[in-house]
């Protein structure tokens, strides 16, 4: 089998269908021969699907070390607020259109709230789905030789998509749009071989999928045209392309009105979204951006790195720089590029459709829509903004080595023997998977998801055992969950563990406490459930003899142990005596607070300053009594030394 990694066999004519028949054994012959004869033919196919199966092994395994993170939360809390309508579903985050991926996550979020083994469920199905487009594509394109599993292997373990797979809300865009892409050149490639329009109706139709889940889907039609101009047209590239557009202009106008149609969705939704296009950026900015992008992470990835990880908040990890490896990535690309245009007529072709991919699809969306939130070189770093690319990255490395079938003339230059080409594709690859390996273990080894998983399932926890009826001061999330300063009110534990409330005990979360609240519960940075603990001035203790303040008609002046400065305070005071209405001041302000019967803690929220609080009650009645009061902040007590969680 390794000698056929650098040879050809008799291929069918170039307008055969090669549909994938080789996945089945569909030919009466077949079924006569024997177990050997039948694996020996099917050799290829079932290594591909061996290769696969270690794949999803793999993947499963670091998925398991996993979980949600950052804007995953802000996606799945908007599904759980919203119901199942156009609105919703053509709600633009971040200027990305994908009502299929809202629609898969409200489903996902309605069976299990922040289920992280479902979730990942779904993504080993779509990666399955994916790998096995894929190997049937390669099929299409080259036959059953064993030659496609290099572009196979570099697809399905390729470090390009590994950070991308540690967060759910960038897998919801890239993973269904690879999948979709190579659907949709698998159908268009069928419908040049055979003119079926039922195949160039398919891959419109994948298309438009695609483009439902990742507004880069626009662009796959254009890598569809440019691929068919350059390896499935005869003659120059130029000349090609107007060959091409006239002989499929059926197809490419099915394929424009799928696109024209997302991008007048779109422009039509641009308007309601918080984030709009910004200027354009700075030009330092775009070259750092883009010699990080290629030079950090694309290339490296593409052979097997980065091999390390810089690890921004424990959770994800960003490309780094590794001496020695990194710019060794680069002599080995540029010695792969340059023995594939020696031997392989139009090798070129398919490096330049990679290098446009990469800069239209990855590096142009990042300049436009990124560049003022984040510094340039950490979005370079970020391999998730080119985990689309690699389906392009595996195509493209097939075809600059390998011809298609059919195609007259494919080399340039004699080539060696079956033996050096197979002895040095073995150690390439083998280096390849060594590397995408390493990277994977080292991944693991240098970001850890605990910290947001352990916060959540005691979130979970808590609020399950919370008494019926309590009232939780909502707050900001750690930022190993949620970065307050990007996501604003979406990180406020009201918003991400609201959902984890059993409806039927009736928590409810507030912003200032108001009124007599018997459970105030705030939520510390373990995602414990705490008495929230009113901290800043307190009253002066009063005389032994009357033990508190009374509150009559007549002013009475609370002094405190601090002067505060202006700011929203929140005054926790402790009530008893009958029904009242009273005023409270505090500076230059007033509120009033009605103050039922009994003994009691009542929250009352005032913007003011000073040292002292000054009461008085608006309704005739008798004397009660305020035996202590705080003007503060409120904060999560420290759980007893003992209290095992």
């Amino acid at each position: 089998m390794l000698a056929l990694l650098g040879g050809t066999r008799s291929l069918p004519d170039s307008r055969a269908e090669p549909d994938g028949a080789q996945l089945t054994d569909s030919t009466a012959a077949g079924a006569a021969d024997g177990p050997a004869e039948r694996v020996r033919r099917h050799s290829v196919i079932m290594a591909g699907v061996a290769l696969i199966v270690v794949q999803l092994g793999w993947k499963a395994y670091l998925l398991s070390h996993f979980y949600f993170r950052q804007d995953d939360f802000q996606l799945m809390d908007h599904a759980l607020a919203s119901g199942f309508d156009a609105r919703y579903l053509f709600t633009i985050g971040p200027e990305q259109l994908a009502p299929a991926g809202r629609a898969l996550t409200w489903v996902l979020v309605r069976v299990s709230v922040y289920d992280w083994t479902l979730t990942s469920t779904v993504t080993v199905i779509l990666l399955a789905a994916t790998s096995v487009a894929m190997l049937r594509l390669l099929v299409i394109l080259f036959g059953s030789r064993a030659a496609i599993l290099v572009p196979l292997i570099v697809f399905l373990f390729t470090p390009l998509t590994l950070p991308g797979l540690s967060f759910w809300t960038t897998t919801l865009l890239w993973l269904p749009l690879q999948l979709t892409m190579i659907l949709a050149i698998s159908s268009h490639i069928r419908y040049v071989r055979s003119g079926s329009t039922v195949h160039a109706v398919a891959a419109a139709a994948w298309l438009g999928t695609g483009m439902l889940f990742d507004e880069i889907g626009v662009l796959v039609p254009v890598l569809v045209f440019v691929l068919t101009t350059a390896y499935f047209a005869p003659g120059r590239w130029r000349p090609a392309a107007g060959q091409v557009l006239r002989r499929y202009r059926g197809a490419w106008t099915m394929y424009g009105a799928v696109a024209v149609g997302y991008l007048v969705v779109f422009l039509i939704r641009l308007p309601t979204s918080v984030q709009q296009p910004t200027g354009p950026p700075r030009v330092a900015s775009v070259l750092t951006l883009a010699s990080t992008m290629l030079r950090v992470s694309f290339v490296p990835a593409a052979l097997g790195g980065p091999w390390h990880w810089s690890a921004h908040g424990g959770g994800y990890g960003y490309a780094a720089e590794t001496p020695v490896l990194t710019q060794a990535s680069w002599v080995l690309a540029v010695l792969v590029v340059a023995a594939s245009l020696w031997y392989r007529r139009h090798a070129l072709r398919a490096w330049v459709i990679l290098a446009g991919w990469v800069v239209l699809a990855d590096l142009l969306p990042v300049a436009l829509s990124r560049l003022t939130e984040l510094p340039a070189a950490r979005l370079g770093a970020d391999l998730h903004y080119v985990a689309d690319s690699a389906p392009v990255l595996a195509i493209c490395v097939g075809l600059a080595f390998w011809p298609a079938i059919g195609a007259e003339q494919p080399y340039r230059a004699a080539r060696p023997t079956s033996a050096p080409v197979a002895g040095t594709a073995v150690a390439l690859v083998g280096s390849f998977l060594v590397g995408s390996f390493w990277s994977g273990a080292a991944y693991v080894d240098e970001t850890s998801s605990a910290v947001t998983r352990s916060y959540i399932a005691d979130a979970r926890l808590a609020l399950t055992r919370a008494q019926p009826g309590t009232v939780v001061v909502t707050g900001p999330t750690p930022a190993t969950v949620m970065f307050t300063r990007f996501l604003g009110k979406a990180a406020q534990t009201s918003r991400v563990l609201g959902p984890l409330a059993p409806r039927a005990a009736g928590i409810r979360f507030t912003t200032t406490p108001a009124g007599a609240i018997r459970h105030l519960m705030i939520f510390n940075n373990q995602g414990m459930l705490r008495p929230a603990l009113d901290v800043g001035a307190t009253s002066v203790s009063r005389a032994p003899n009357s033990g508190c303040w009374p509150v009559r008609t007549r002013p009475t002046t609370i002094p405190l142990t601090g002067t505060l400065f202006s700011y929203g305070w929140i005054v926790r005071l402790r009530y008893s005596g009958p029904a009242a209405t009273i005023q409270l001041r505090f500076g230059t302000g007033t509120r009033d607070a009605r103050l039922p019967a009994g003994d009691l803690v009542r929250y009352v929220p005032v913007v003011g300053n000073g040292d002292a609080v000054v009461v008085r009650r608006l309704t005739p009645g008798p004397s009660a009594c305020i035996s202590s009061l705080t003007v503060g902040l409120l904060y999560a007590t420290r759980p007893a030394a003992h209290r095992v969680r």
